[in-house]
């Protein structure tokens, strides 16, 4: 993200602008209005037909509200205790312009009354509209309210410093839009200082660097259960794109909480030059803390200057723990990342977090504000991150040198953990991440979680002091897993668990091994709320604490660091079970005691797996025929020399027939397509074509690509293997392999078609030139007429998570000489049928059935949800039999 602005005095700056903001107020008197009134008093607005309402009142009865909010706006500044408060299921079209200071103990609020829906404050869709325009408030809670269709939702603007306390919370911000990059009436000369459209927008047209001041301009700030969608921004602590430091060493704004935010499908860009910058600004903050949070799909549409779902400026010493960050669309944008680290941060730690299926990388470290500060001593540990198409981390920039560490993440992605765009990690310290080697071998709590138990293989259960048992009742409303539909605790939701007031019991997540093998284990445990007594919290395998060590770990309320979990080498059984079980403690209290708990577990090995990791060591496969190989660099390369080559690996592997996956991971350095894998078993020993499966690789290939076979498709997979034989090509040349797999855990499957049944197609429909469709005996066989036959996919697929589910598996036999075929796709964005969103697929003219792998991934569009397939098998006449089509991670 790059680009030249200007503040209000005209002076160019870059996209940060770096003004040096300091504080006004040069009294006391001038920081804080002072009451209007000596008693709070509650006003009431309601415009239903037969509400009694007049705007001529007082507004202080619900038998006389007033009808609009014109009473508001010329009250005056508002007094400590007194309430705004809005009819339940009704709608106003018009802003509200308020001012007014509370006190901690008697904040003013705005809310709701009543029963039904939240009070909506629906604009004209209008880039000049607002609903809110709060001045210079202190100790205010703003909660219960749907905002939408303006160019900006809640304007907070600041012309004195010093204010604290301001809460917002259980807020529906959405289709706030029209201002980008100060444009329209968002301007600082004639307008109000507006950025970017935000659902709430932090702003100053005051501060500049000719003032002086001790203060932060607000303080003690809470974000808590707001949920934004179709906005630029919905949440923006911009200061116009600038920043406020004081000589004094002050943010603009300090001790700032985020919790419970969700965020999803931010996609409208807005002014004359639009564009999704992001999906939430966060600039010139100190002592920020966000936690359980999922951000998706932020970013939405193309920006010139680049996409992020967060942006951080000038942030220093936060902590960023239990969050998913995922899907940051293609937009043909530069960046596309989940977090973007723009400039001038100090301490963030940003830890134990979800990032997957984001088209650039997780998180990215730019330098490229010469003389504006560096990214200094970030922390980033403990996160998972799964197929995000630039790689977990991003540096770009060389202006500086950012610093800090990269440690314990666990990663699988199709392309670098760390990925160098013109500059490198030389200023971090980079310690055991964990490469794994399949998205279906991560299993993390709070991205699994949802109305079923057992999905991703966790569960939610409570202990009564005598035994554990499954958490019975869903609630749909809260989201959360609680015992019956009127016993709300224990309770767990995506990100927190709500102990029992119960001094023996306790309540958990629990992961359940699917399968034999070692496994990770990140989690950081902290308090998600302020004001209770604590916890007491351990993680068990199979009932004994494996964490911590010597004792159970004792949270202390209002604990928002925590304590972080790092553990590798965990051998489990199928069936074994992993709890992360709260207590509410010795005293039984659990009020405000909530614990965030987003654990993530990961097979490291599982079945037969070869790593070579040591150099020179071969890892027992013997270079049987027309072959050689060396292991340099974590990585396997044959050499063939001739047609026939091939290795062998260990004999009596006596792996059970159950581990039935081949995953392999390589690099075909030749136009031969064609490789395959032989097996004996313990009952019969002798190597023959009737106990191997055929499959292709990429041809000529620029990077690695993994490819899972289901060997089970042989009939003779059975009892107990005893050895393997990989033949790579067919012709000399060379092959590099990552590593070999023989499992249980097979791909993720987002949809799939087996054509089991005779004559059902499945959804699966001609399009064109396609003579004959059948399905009979487990293959759906088509002959085309023509050179351009296709057959259609069921519409309205639905399959989200496209980076994750990116591969096409097919498994078919090609009857003719053509040896060409392509897969066509549709996203719920774009659904047009074109070239672009296409990938084509070279087949082989042979009488056996191949297993093809098709990385969809690689096209820029197949990003967001895909609506539709289409397949088409050949480019000229002939007939393909279809095994099965699967789509997978």
């Amino acid at each position: 993200m790059n680009h030249t602005l200007e503040n209000s005095f005209g002076k160019p700056f870059r996209k940060l602008g770096y003004l040096l903001l300091l504080a006004l107020a040069a009294a006391a008197g001038l920081l804080l209005l002072s009451s209007a009134s000596a008693s709070a008093a509650s006003y009431y607005v309601n415009n239903q037909v037969g509400s009694a309402c007049s705007d001529a009142g007082s507004g202080t009865s619900t038998a006389a509200p007033w009808c609009s909010f014109a009473p508001i706006s010329s009250h005056g500044a508002f007094a400590a205790g007194d309430q705004i408060l809005l009819a339940k299921g009704e709608t106003w079209n018009e802003q509200m312009s308020i001012s007014g200071t509370g006190t901690a103990a008697n904040p003013i609020v705005l809310g709701a009354y009543g029963s039904g829906a939240k009070p909506k404050i629906l604009r004209n869709g209008l880039e000049s509209d607002r609903a809110i325009a709060l001045a210079n408030p202190s100790h205010w809670t703003i909660s219960g309210l749907e905002i939408g269709q303006a160019g900006a939702g809640i304007v907070v603007s600041f012309s004195t410093a010093g204010h604290e306390g301001l809460v917002f919370k259980d807020l529906y911000l959405h289709d706030i839009k029209g201002i980008h990059q100060g444009s329209g009436s968002g301007n600082d000369v004639t307008g109000d200082a507006v950025w970017n459209s935000a659902g709430i927008e932090f702003t100053s047209k005051t501060f500049d660097d000719s003032n002086d001041a001790s203060l932060p301009i607000v303080k003690n700030v809470l974000f808590e259960d707001i949920e934004g969608s179709r906005n630029l921004d919905t949440i923006s602590i911009d200061w116009y794109n600038g920043t406020y430091s004081s000589v004094t060493g002050y943010k603009a704004a300090e001790q700032v909480v985020m919790r419970n935010l969700n965020f999803h499908r931010n996609d409208a860009g807005g002014g004359s030059a639009t564009g999704c910058d992001d999906g939430m600004r966060i600039t010139d903050v100190r002592y920020l803390t966000l936690i359980d949070s999922r951000i998706d799909g932020d970013a939405g549409c193309h920006s010139d200057t680049g996409t992020a779902a967060i942006y951080l400026a000038g942030v220093y010493d936060a902590n960023i723990f239990n969050n998913v960050f995922t899907n940051v669309p293609h937009t043909s944008s530069p960046d596309m990342v989940a977090f973007d680290f723009e400039c001038c941060t100090n301490n963030v730690n940003i830890s134990e977090n979800y990032f997957a299926g984001n088209a650039g990388a997780g998180i990215s470290f730019l330098a490229i504000h010469p003389g504006l500060g560096y990214e200094l001593n970030t922390t980033a540990a403990g996160n998972t991150f799964v197929q995000n198409g630039s790689g977990s981390f991003r540096r770009a920039g060389t202006a500086d040198t950012p610093t800090g560490a990269i440690r314990d993440n666990l990663y699988h992605e199709a392309n670098a953990f760390l990925y160098e765009d013109g500059a490198d990690y030389s200023g971090f310290t980079v310690s055991n991440n964990q490469p794994i080697k399949s998205a279906s071998a991560i299993s993390h709590a709070s991205a699994s979680f949802g109305s079923s138990q057992g999905a991703g293989n966790w569960t939610s259960r409570a202990y009564d002091g005598t035994s554990w048992t499954n958490l019975a009742y869903y609630d749909a409303a809260k989201k959360q897993w609680q015992p019956s539909s009127s016993a709300a605790s224990p309770s767990v939701s995506a990100f927190e668990l709500q102990p029992s007031a119960c001094a023996s019991c306790a309540v958990a997540r629990v992961w359940t091994a699917p399968l034999q093998g070692t496994v990770s284990l990140r989690a950081r445990v902290l308090m998600a709320e302020e004001g209770g007594d604590g916890v007491v919290v351990r993680i068990t395998k199979n009932g004994t604490r494996i964490w911590p060590v010597s004792a159970d770990q004792s949270v202390a309320g209002g604990n928002r660091t925590g304590y972080e979990a790092i553990l590798d080498g965990i051998s489990v059984n199928a069936g074994d079970e992993l709890r992360f079980e709260v207590s509410a403690g010795s005293a039984g209290n659990n009020v405000s005691d909530a614990v965030s708990w987003a654990p993530s577990v990961a097979y490291t090995n599982y079945g037969l797996q070869w790593d070579f990791a040591a150099a020179g060591n071969l890892e027992n496969w013997t270079m049987a025929s027309q072959i050689s190989g060396t292991v340099s660099g974590g990585v396997l390369t044959l050499t063939s020399s001739g047609s026939d080559p091939y290795i062998v690996s260990a004999d009596n592997l006596n792996s059970p027939a159950s581990n039935r996956y081949l995953r392999i991971r390589l690099k075909n350095n030749t136009n031969d397509p064609m490789a395959q894998l032989f097996f004996t078993t313990t009952t019969d020993t002798a190597w023959s074509s009737s106990k191997s499966i055929t499959f292709a690789t990429k041809e000529n290939a620029s990077g690695y690509m993994t490819y899972v076979v289901d060997l089970s498709v042989n009939p003779n997979w059975t009892g107990t293997i005893k050895q393997l034989r990989f033949d790579p090509i067919s012709k000399s040349g060379t092959m590099n392999v990552d590593f070999i797999q023989v499992t249980a855990l097979g791909s993720g499957t987002s949809k799939s078609w087996e054509f089991g049944t005779d004559s059902d197609a499945e959804g699966w429909t001609s399009g064109n030139q396609i003579s004959s469709m059948t399905v009979s005996g487990g293959s759906l066989t088509l002959t085309s007429g023509g050179t351009d036959p296709y057959i259609y996919s069921p519409d309205n697929l639905g399959i989200d998570n496209a980076l994750i589910n990116r591969y096409v598996r097919i498994r078919l036999q090609n009857q003719s000489t053509n040896t060409t075929a392509q897969f066509f796709f549709t996203t719920t964005t774009d659904t047009t049928w074109n070239a672009a969103k296409s990938v084509t697929l070279p087949i082989l003219a042979t009488s056996d059935y191949m297993e093809y792998v098709v990385d969809m991934g690689a096209v820029a569009g197949w990003t967001g949800t895909i609506k539709q397939l289409r397949f088409d098998p050949l480019t000229a006449t002939g007939t393909v039999q279809v095994d099965f089509i699967r789509i997978t991670d």
